[in-house]
């Protein structure tokens, strides 16, 4: 079944605040939280999202003025076709990317009639449900909790993937889509004695639920079908994941999940290149539910992955935060003229680690990034 849903919102505010906020303060329906910092769980959900929208008034100032003009996103063409769909948008990166893409347009002081608007494509009323909530926010309403409508939002549910018809009008009219692949499971981190640690500084595999991505690794293939087939449709970011390089060490590729994580990405890839789509695809390194903010390190053909594991003897690939991976991918979106047919390993620079997170040697480093000139540099030089 295909179902839409419209949404109105009156709040401007800081993305990475805003990523920040609803990961550690904001009770989310998917079960996507931290315990948060400051706030007791005893304090009312109301409350919550009091203190968050006036902390996202309070410092969007300040972030604006420390983002420098080289990044500032303008994702939407003049006038018409703004529409970015994204799908598994209701994945925890999914949700990032909704509000990164929105939110770094206002920042970079977009005319309202060309600010993108998002169309997140999702498998389920639930899920529909769980983007609506976690991006806007829940109020009462006649007694009852209902999520907080945003104006730029659309939920586009598509439940059936043998309903072709149905995932084709999903992509009608959006001039932009970022696809999301299946790869990227849980991360287990471990101590030395085979522990669980979730402090993530020791080794780590990747957990695979074998049905589930199998599931989402045929809807991608549906998806990038009817994606082809949409006469708007002008650019396409693929996330996909290292280790797929035709050269990998039989290492490398175990350390980003093996076989059973690599072999959905791997068929999505060589569909998208030969679906006449204009692409760009990026492969993450392993991906956590940190902070974003972290400077980044770009490469190609698993150099970033194959160099970080003959390093050490952690056999610990790659890692970058969901919030950092929608950063780039945000800016690939933009970007994609100068970095059209390529296919770019992204991870966080290897002198930042999950304790860098936060700290203000990682967030200005961030911030004086040029991620244009580092991607550049990346693919040349690696």
């Amino acid at each position: 079944m295909l179902h839409s849903c419209w949404h109105i919102n009156n709040a401007s505010c800081c993305c990475c605040l805003m990523l920040y906020c609803i990961h550690n303060i904001l009770p989310l329906s998917t079960g996507w939280r931290s315990n948060p910092p400051y706030i007791s769980d005893e304090i009312h959900f109301n409350h919550e999202i009091e203190i968050t929208m006036i902390m996202f008034r309070a410092t969007a100032a300040v972030v604006v003025a420390l983002c420098p003009a080289t990044v500032a996103l303008s994702l939407a063409p003049s006038g018409k076709n703004n529409i970015v769909a994204i799908t598994h948008a209701a994945g925890r990166m999914g949700k990032a990317l909704a509000l990164q893409i929105r939110e770094d347009a206002i920042l970079s002081g977009m005319p309202s009639e060309e600010l993108p608007n998002i169309r997140a494509i999702v498998r389920s009323e639930s899920e529909a449900m769980s983007v609506k909530c976690d991006l806007g926010g829940m109020k009462m309403e006649g007694g009852n909790m209902a999520p907080i409508a945003l104006e730029w939002l659309e939920t586009v549910v598509v439940e059936d993937i043998e309903n072709a018809e149905a995932l084709r009008s999903a992509f009608e009219g959006s001039g932009s889509a970022i696809l999301c692949d299946a790869s990227h499971n849980e991360i287990v981190w471990k101590d030395g004695d085979g522990t669980d640690n979730q402090d993530g500084e020791g080794t780590c595999s990747i957990y695979v639920p074998m049905r589930e991505n199998n599931d989402l690794s045929k809807r991608l293939l549906a998806e990038i079908d009817a994606a082809s087939s949409c006469p708007s449709l002008r650019r396409v970011i693929l996330r996909s994941s290292m280790g797929l390089s035709s050269g990998v060490s039989k290492e490398a590729a175990e350390a980003m999940g093996g076989e059973a994580a690599l072999a959905g990405p791997r068929e999505a890839e060589k569909a998208l290149k030969s679906s006449g789509l204009e692409y760009t695809i990026i492969r993450l390194g392993a991906l956590t539910d940190d902070g974003g903010n972290v400077p980044l390190i770009f490469g190609v053909n698993d150099a970033i992955l194959e160099k970080r594991l003959d390093s050490t003897t952690s056999q610990r690939p790659p890692i970058l935060s969901r919030a950092d991976a929608a950063r780039a991918c945000t800016f690939l979106l933009r970007e994609t003229s100068a970095f059209r047919g390529l296919t770019i390993d992204c991870a966080w620079h290897p002198k930042f680690g999950r304790s860098s997170v936060g700290s203000e040697e990682a967030v200005n480093a961030a911030g004086r990034q040029d991620l244009k000139e580092a991607i550049q540099k990346g693919v040349f030089v690696w």
